[in-house]
């Protein structure tokens, strides 16, 4: 599910299928309490992540298994070695003792290495050696080389490779060395090489290879002696992730299609597909990154952004270890071992600057740990990167107390033609309705607060900041409480925001804040050979029906208006286009290029973009080099003057029935703090902050070129950038004071939120608008629909 309004917006192009909610009732507030988990079962997937302290830096480890043994292989990637690197381990991984071997590659040679452990406890290991022919290799890190002359054609045409596999012993003895023929087969016309991806040693010196060549993916089997043995048919899989061995017959490829995400197995004998297929589904949607071995409880474990399951054989899961309540942050597990004790070892990547990088072992936590904590549950509607960072840093500082994350994106369910049936948002509405919801909630949809804040579930947030010593309200952006207040309280609050509008040249469209009316007019007298948007087809205009509509409920009166002149005059006006597939062939990759290529407005071929205004830099080299600095905001067609919108990014509610409102504002307030260094941008989070002090920092900073810190700490200035389709670089010069200010204010007269319709109203219009789509209803027969169920709901919840 997306976060903002800005995707929402182009997600009405495939017919409202992501804001969809689960047409759920609501009636009165239960009374009576839900039914509190213990601490320990709410940390059931909680370790204590301990990193091993190793003599050998192991910065990149690409897999790990353990030997009969008990010992452990740790294959690792050295990009500045011309051979693989490969350690064996005590099971106290105390000593590492290198696997050394001679592949007789000088260092002088540019290889590609690929290898790993096969199952018969052999090394297997494809090199790829790149000749330049008459060329040298060009030195991209020179800060002389030469980008955009480079003759880059040349290059391709010069390279030659060959391709040699080995087999080794785990004392490091070379068992076989041949050449790989008939690789080259693989290249499309013209391509000077081959890109070797996934690479998974098997029994008796052979590899499983992805290869990309000639526009496809090619999955090929070679032998020990370098002849292609066989390609592998994956019927139904376009792209792989992983390959891993998950027992002596069996290979696990997890990859995905037009159906999604699975795991299809293949054997390990006649590399012929098993004919078995695993989707996971109850890890709802949550992307697959890799499955390892299991062991005597689970047929395999699976590996997720948010933690490890243990999986059975028909694919029903059940989660082991999740990484925030670990305090891990947020990462990818590349390797993964279940040890004695019920432990585990793993190599962790961290995307969150929440832990460092490393081998890991993981030790369930005692249930005496977690005796006298407090959990305090927050609720998201999608695996909130943002959200998890700041969770690891609050609980590795806190003791006693422990936020914990539930997903609500495990409610979200869809068709066979990817339609919503139900939604996340459906559900959590439902929880804070029954008095189930979690003590915070990060709405993004600032509906969800519309319609249930008459029935006293959410806190004041007023109190909290009218009580803080280092937060007031005098430090927020007034523009966001303005947003996000109701009837002089305020039930949430977002750290930060951006602006979405339309914009064209002034040259082309000299208007601002424009009327339906106007804008059709501007339609009808469009120049020869200029499109209205950049998509002139039923599901990209029906953006401007939403804009209109932002406003049509008065949750306080318990009304809604959409049978407007508005409404109607944009669905006739609608009625005239073609429908998306009519306009556009996804296949052709040249019309694509030409139909959303960056320079269309520059070029006056369009009339009309969608901006996205989170930070000044963006705007900037869009203002200068897309609209050339001739720039007007007619915004979203609208009578009461207000064309562009507020898409508020994290939306923090407290529910009123928390035990923990202190602790929940104390977690809301991190998302608020000023940042100290010079060169970060709201504390990296997306959008412009809401801090009114960094807003105003940021501002400032735009009329001067944005800076960074290099490896050794000098802050260097950057070039502000605008790329042409043909690759063509425009330097862009810091907006003036003039230009500063303009943009400043218009965001300060944003207060109109974009994204503010509950997941029942969300129900209804998806249905309304795609019989309209389609054909099957007349604008007419929808807006009466859409008004009268939408105002018996309204009227039953107030």
């Amino acid at each position: 599910m997306e976060k903002n309004f800005s995707k929402r917006i182009t997600a009405l192009s495939a017919a409202l299928a992501v804001i969809a909610g689960s047409a759920a009732s609501c009636g009165k507030k239960s009374e009576s309490k839900a039914e509190k988990k213990t601490a320990q079962e709410l940390m059931a997937a909680s370790y204590r992540a301990e990193l091993i302290d190793t003599d050998v830096e192991f910065e990149d480890v690409r897999d790990m298994k353990q030997l009969s043994d008990g010992r452990i292989f740790i294959s690792k990637y050295d990009y500045e070695s011309t051979s693989p690197s490969f350690y064996i381990a005590d099971s106290d991984f105390t000593n590492f003792e290198e696997v050394k071997m001679d592949l007789g590659i000088k260092d002088s040679e540019d290889v590609n290495i690929a290898s790993g452990l096969a199952p018969d406890g052999n090394i297997v290991v494809m090199v790829t050696f790149i000749d330049y022919g008459d060329m040298e290799k060009p030195n991209y890190d020179d800060p002389n080389f030469d980008y955009e002359h480079f003759d880059y054609e040349e290059l391709e045409r010069n390279i030659k490779q060959t391709y040699k596999i080995y087999t080794v012993d785990l004392e490091g003895k070379v068992k076989s060395e041949n050449e790989i023929k008939s690789l080259d087969d693989y290249k499309g016309e013209g391509e000077g090489r081959l890109s070797v991806g996934n690479f998974c040693a098997c029994s008796g010196g052979k590899a499983i290879l992805t290869i990309y060549g000639n526009a496809e993916e090619h999955y090929v089997v070679i032998n020990s002696d370098g002849n292609v043995d066989q390609e592998i048919d994956l019927d139904g899989m376009d792209w792989i992730n992983n390959i891993s061995p998950i027992d002596e017959k069996t290979f696990a490829i997890l990859g995905g299609g037009s159906s999604g995400e699975c795991v299809k197995f293949i054997d390990s004998e006649n590399f012929k597909p098993t004919g078995e297929e695993l989707k996971f589904e109850d890890l709802g949607n949550s992307s697959l990154n890799g499955i390892f071995k299991g062991n005597d409880e689970y047929s395999y474990f699976v590996s997720t952004e948010k933690g490890i399951s243990g999986a059975n054989k028909d694919g029903k899961t059940t989660e082991i270890i999740n990484w925030v309540d670990s305090d891990m942050g947020s990462g990818y597990v590349s390797a993964f071992i279940p040890v004695a004790n019920g432990e585990f070892i793993i190599y962790y990547s961290d995307y969150s600057s929440g832990s460092e990088n490393g081998i890991y072992r993981l030790t369930k936590r005692d249930a005496s740990e977690l005796e006298n904590t407090k959990v305090i549950s927050i609720g998201v509607l999608y695996d909130d990167w943002e959200v998890k960072q700041k969770v690891a840093t609050f609980n590795k500082s806190h003791d006693g107390i422990r936020f914990k994350i539930e997903d609500y994106s495990k409610y979200d369910e869809y068709d066979d033609d990817g339609m919503a049936t139900a939604s996340g948002e459906g559900q959590l509405k439902k929880d804070i309705v029954s008095g189930k919801a979690p003590d915070i909630i990060v709405s993004y949809n600032h509906g969800i607060i519309d319609s249930l804040y008459k029935k006293g579930l959410f806190m004041d947030l007023y109190e909290m900041l009218d009580k803080d010593a280092d937060m007031s309200k005098d430090d927020i952006m007034p523009n966001v409480l303005n947003a996000c207040e109701i009837g002089g309280k305020l039930y949430s609050l977002s750290p930060s925001f951006s602006v979405q509008t339309l914009a064209a040249k002034k040259s082309n469209c000299d208007k601002e804040n424009w009327t339906v009316d106007e804008m059709i007019d501007t339609y009808k007298n469009l120049p020869k050979n200029m499109r209205f948007t950049t998509l002139d087809c039923k599901e990209s205009m029906l953006s401007m029906v939403v804009a209109v509509l932002g406003d049509a409920i008065d949750y306080e009166k318990g009304t809604c208006n959409f049978d407007t002149p508005d409404v109607r005059k944009l669905l006739n006006f609608i009625d005239q286009f073609p429908g998306q597939e009519e306009v556009m062939d996804m296949d052709d990759h040249n019309a694509m290029m030409e139909m959303f290529g960056g320079d269309n407005i520059k070029e006056n071929k369009v009339l009309l973009q969608n901006m996205y205004i989170g930070n000044f830099v963006d705007y900037t080299e869009t203002l200068k080099g897309q609209f050339e600095g001739d720039i007007s905001f007619v915004g979203y067609p609208s009578s009461n003057g207000k064309g562009s919108v507020l898409c508020l990014e994290e939306n923090f509610a407290i529910l009123s029935n928390s035990e923990y409102k202190d602790e929940c504002w104390e977690f809301i307030k991190m998302f608020f703090t000023k940042s100290d260094d010079e060169d970060e941008e709201n504390g990296g989070m997306y959008g412009f902050p809401s801090l009114k002090s960094e807003f105003d920092k940021m501002a400032e900073k735009s009329m001067k070129k944005p800076t960074y810190k290099d490896e050794n700490g000098k802050t260097v200035e950057q070039d502000l950038t605008y790329y042409t389709n043909d690759g063509k670089e425009i330097k862009i010069d810091p907006l003036n004071e003039k230009e500063k200010d303009f943009i400043v204010d218009y965001i300060k007269n944003t207060t109109q939120i974009s994204d503010s319709m509950d997941p029942d109203v969300s129900m209804i219009l998806m249905e309304e608008i795609m019989a309209y789509l389609k054909g099957e209803k007349t604008a007419d027969e929808v807006i009466d629909l859409i008004q009268n169920r939408v105002s018996l709901l309204v009227s039953e919840q107030s």
